[in-house]
Parts: structure tokens; sequence; C-alpha cells
């Protein structure tokens, strides 16, 4: 494991340096240092940065897709640079001292220094990079030329980022609403509605029943308020809990793919990230059983996993790969159609290639059509329940101006 450094000194020309690196230990750091021309007069470990990591790690190993696609990125044009991939491993780990990436990054150098081949030693580093990464390292090692595989990689990642900001973007902006005006009706309902409680109490006004209703959940709220967050607490582990049982996560997964028109905007949007990920898969030479295996668990949904499982499975048992995707109907009609003709034409990478770059395209739009098309219905409905609550407020005045005439 990398630890992260602060070091203090000078150079060959006696300029004073200072700053942080990533290395296995001491020793490396050192090295590395001196190749660089650096007198060190101070190196001191930070043991506070190295744990916050480790512990972050342990909760979320893997890394960020953008972070996996700015790793790969830059090794390929590293590699086109003409540098080693030690070299390129070292300049990326100083590139980003104190973080993941410079520990995954240090460790990868380490490896590959101690004689570890470059698949052995992307293979350790598997819940960091991914198995889709690393399984693509794997399968392009034997070549000697890992520059395209490293920018497959890359675009792959950018590919599914991109996808998952169009659903993103046509489901945020909804949320964002409903969230807002939520905190705005609990804002009136706690702050505003007592005040005019008892302004009529004063007066001893009649209130209407729907006034009264308004009041009797403002007291209710303002008594019970730490009901809320905890509330939401407990719903949110509740969620979480479920999704770590597999019952639960079938369920669940199954839940979100059929809630009104967001459910077919994320099933397009897991088509399309797994027909992007199979193809990259075969373009770098991966074994088909070992890509639909991987494709599957890189989906995120159980109801796809299971489906390419069932490809797997038939096409293990010798059936054609067009075959067998038509034999699974929870896969799109689009995807089974494509997989037959790229199957025949023996262009089947190339051609879900061309599926996942064309549903992206209607994906971004889709979810720009879905956000405009919601927006007025989310303002009619923030204006009628904030107006109710209005109403409810204002309406026993009808009732007092006459009694106080």
């Amino acid at each position: 494991m990398a630890h992260t450094y602060t070091y203090r000194g000078s150079d060959q020309f006696g300029t004073r340096r200072r700053g942080r690196i990533t290395a296995v230990d001491r020793r490396a750091a050192y090295s590395r240092l001196a190749r660089r021309g650096i007198s060190l007069r101070g190196l001191r470990r930070r043991l506070v940065t190295d744990l916050a990591l480790q512990d972050a790690g342990l909760v979320k190993p893997r890394l960020a897709l953008a972070q996996i696609g700015w790793i790969f990125r830059n090794l390929a044009s590293l590699q086109g640079s003409g540098l080693t991939l030690t070299a390129a491993c070292e300049i990326l780990a100083d590139q980003r001292p104190g973080t993941r990436i410079g520990y995954v990054l240090s460790d990868l150098q380490a490896d590959l220094e101690a004689g570890f081949d470059v698949a052995d030693a992307f293979a350790r580093r598997e819940r960091q990079l991914g198995s889709v990464a690393v399984s693509m390292v794997e399968a392009g090692a034997p070549t000697g030329n890992l520059r395209p595989t490293f920018a497959s990689i890359a675009a792959l990642c950018e590919s599914q980022i991109q996808m998952r900001s169009n659903v993103r973007r046509a489901t945020v902006y909804p949320l964002v609403v409903v969230a807002l005006t939520l905190v705005i009706t609990l804002a009136m309902i706690v702050l505003i509605v007592p005040r005019f409680e008892r302004i009529y109490a004063e007066l001893g006004a009649e209130l209407p029943s729907l006034t009264r209703a308004v009041m009797d959940f403002s007291v209710t709220l303002s008594q019970q308020f730490w009901a809320i967050p905890v509330t939401i607490a407990l719903l949110v582990a509740l969620v979480a809990l479920v999704r770590r049982l597999p019952s639960g996560r079938a369920a669940w997964d199954w839940l979100v793919l059929r809630l009104p028109r967001i459910g077919p905007l994320l099933h397009r949007s897991i088509s399309a990230r797994s027909a992007a990920t199979l193809g990259a898969l075969l373009s770098n030479g991966v074994p088909m059983l070992d890509a639909l295996e991987l494709t599957g668990h890189a989906t995120g949904n159980t109801g796809f996993e299971r489906a390419f499982e069932r490809v797997r499975d038939l096409v293990a048992l010798g059936m054609p790969v067009g075959a067998a995707f038509a034999g699974v109907p929870q896969l799109p009609l689009a995807m089974q159609d494509l997989a037959a003709i790229g199957d025949a034409s023996g262009t089947l990478p190339e051609v879900l290639e061309r599926y996942a770059i064309e549903m992206r395209h209607d994906l971004e739009h889709d979810g720009e059509a879905f956000a405009k098309a919601l927006e007025p219905f989310l303002i009619v409905a923030v204006g009628a329940l904030i107006g109710l609550i209005i109403i409810a407020m204002y309406l026993p005045m009808f009732g007092l101006f006459p009694a106080l005439g």
C-alpha cells in the first residue's frame, strides 16, 4: 500500500523545494526525489491523509469512472510519447499526490518494478479499476502495445459518464424542484401558519375546516419536527439495507425500471452502456463468454445481469450469438436484431458500438425533452400547493369582515 509524504529540500540549482509525493515506502520516496535532483532536508509521512483515504477505499473501493478514465487516457498519451508504463505511472502519481489515484498508480509502479507482468499488476488493482478495464488490459497485454487498449478504456469511461449524465440531467431538475417545494411548504407551515393562528385566536374567528386542518398539521409538525430528519434517515437506511439483500436488490431494480417516464430512460441507458461495454471488450480481444459475463456485472441491474448470464449460457451450449440474444426477451429488440446482424457479418463489436453511440444521442435529446415536458406540471403543482396554504390562511378573513363592520 502506497503512502503520502511531505518533503522539503533543494534542487540542483539551490532553489528550495517542498511538496507532497506518493510512494510505497520511504526508500522509494527518497529514490524518486533523488532522480529529480532534489536534496532532502526532511521527509514526513502524512499519516492522517493515509488513514482517511484508506478508510474511504474500504467503504467504496472502486475509483469513480472519471478517475479511471483520467488514468487510462493519460497512460495512453504518455505511452504515445515513448515512455515506459512504469515511468508513466510514476509521472501520473506525482500529479495526484495524497489521493486514491496517486495510491493506485504508485502501487502499480511498485508491482511493475518488482517484476510483475502488466496483466498481473493491473489484476492486483481490480477492486479499484474495475473488472472490465482489467480484463481489457489482460487481453491486450500479450500484443505488447497497450496504448490502443488504454485509449479504448478511456473512451468507454467517457461514454458511460455521458450516458449517465444524460439520465441524471432528466431526473435532477424535477427532484430539485420537489425538494425546494417541500422546504418552502415546511417553512410556511412551521413559521407563518402559527402567526395566523394567534391572530385568529385573539379575534375569536370561526375557522373553516380547511384552515383548521392546516393549523392542526402545523401544530403537530412544530411539536414533532425532529421526526422529519429521523424518518428520512430511517428510509434511506432501509433502502440501503434492502438493496444489500439479493432479493431486495432485484425487487428494487425491477421497480426502478418501471417508474413512469424515468424507467424507460433508465432501461435505454443501461442498454446503451451494456452495448458499449460488450463492444469494447470484444474489440480488445476479450473472449465472448468472458465479455458477456463482465458486461452483465457492469450493468448494475440484476435484470440485465441475469439476461446476459442467460445469453452466455446459450452461447456456451453452442448456440450462435445472434440466436442467443434473440432467446432472451429481457434485452431490447433493437439489440437482439443488431446482434444477429453483427454476428452474421462478423462485425458484432462495431455494430454494438454504433448502437451505443446512437442511443447516447437519443438519450441526450429525450432527457432534455422529458425535463421540458415536466416543467409546466411541476410549476402548476408547486403553485397549487403553496396557493392552497395561502387560501387556507386567508379564508377566515371573509367571515371576519362582516363582524368587524
